[in-house]
């Protein structure tokens, strides 16, 4: 795992945790916008540091590794976790640990994938596919995704061509089928389980036009009673990203509400 700090340590705290195949610079468009006012720590999970020595394990994993950074570089104290789809697992994971003062989270296409029974014949089939097409698409540049993704994100091929700057360009398929896994266990074998937790300010962002979020937001709503909710019009998976000036009002605007 990998931090990159920027701005002023002695300024409110906001952690960026990229989504899936994603890397720190999935943040580079905000950070200028940010640094001026906030401390900014973008972060690289393992298996996406592009090292290619290092592979994805669990969430919790990754959550102990970001807290150990909040503890020893922040005092314990963080003012905003931000986190796109794949990040939103250790970002609901920091949530366990008593010790960290969260000043609050916002989880932004933290969809619900689950296939019951399904899951191991999905992640069989989906990660290594998934792997195969990622790694096509970074070594050619051309993005053509199946239709059936297309409809489940709510994005376009010209939508993510200019992401893929921002994609890990060293991902492994041991990594790739490991938070396939992460991401079927979220809900039903993680989040289900936990007491509810009222008491730590939580926002769930998702764009209108991407699936799975009704059931992620009922579950979300058992684990943090105060949820709130906003939804992005017209946009798809992630797509906030690429409206960084409107990202950035409404990362301030949650900001501003919490002090």
């Amino acid at each position: 795992m990998k931090f990159y700090e920027f701005g002023d340590p002695g300024n409110p705290a906001i952690m960026c945790l990229p989504g899936n195949f994603m890397t720190h610079r999935q943040f580079e468009n905000i950070v200028p916008m940010l640094e001026q006012e906030y401390h900014v720590i973008t972060v690289s999970f393992d298996g996406y540091d592009e090292t290619g020595k290092t592979t994805y394990t669990t969430g919790e994993e990754q959550a102990r590794k970001l807290a150990a950074f909040i503890r020893e570089r922040l005092d314990s104290r963080i003012d905003l976790v931000y986190a796109e789809s794949l990040g939103s697992i250790p970002a609901v994971f920091l949530t366990r640990f008593a010790d960290l003062q969260i000043g609050g989270i916002i989880l932004s296409g933290a969809e619900y994938m689950n296939y019951g029974i399904f899951n191991g014949l999905a992640i069989n089939l989906f990660a290594p596919m998934t792997h195969k097409m990622m790694t096509k698409i970074l070594s050619s540049g051309d993005v053509k995704f199946p239709a059936f993704l297309k409809i489940k994100m709510g994005i376009t091929d010209d939508v993510f061509q200019p992401m893929l700057k921002q994609a890990c360009q060293n991902l492994t398929l041991e990594t790739t089928k490991a938070t396939f896994w992460e991401a079927v266990r979220l809900y039903p074998e993680y989040m289900s389980k936990w007491e509810p937790n009222p008491n730590i300010r939580i926002s769930c962002w998702y764009g209108e036009k991407e699936m799975n979020m009704k059931k992620a937001i009922q579950h979300l709503k058992r684990a943090f009673p105060n949820l709130e909710v906003n939804p992005f019009k017209g946009l798809g998976h992630g797509e906030i990203t690429a409206h960084p000036q409107k990202l950035v009002a409404e990362l301030k605007s949650f900001l501003q509400k919490n002090h």
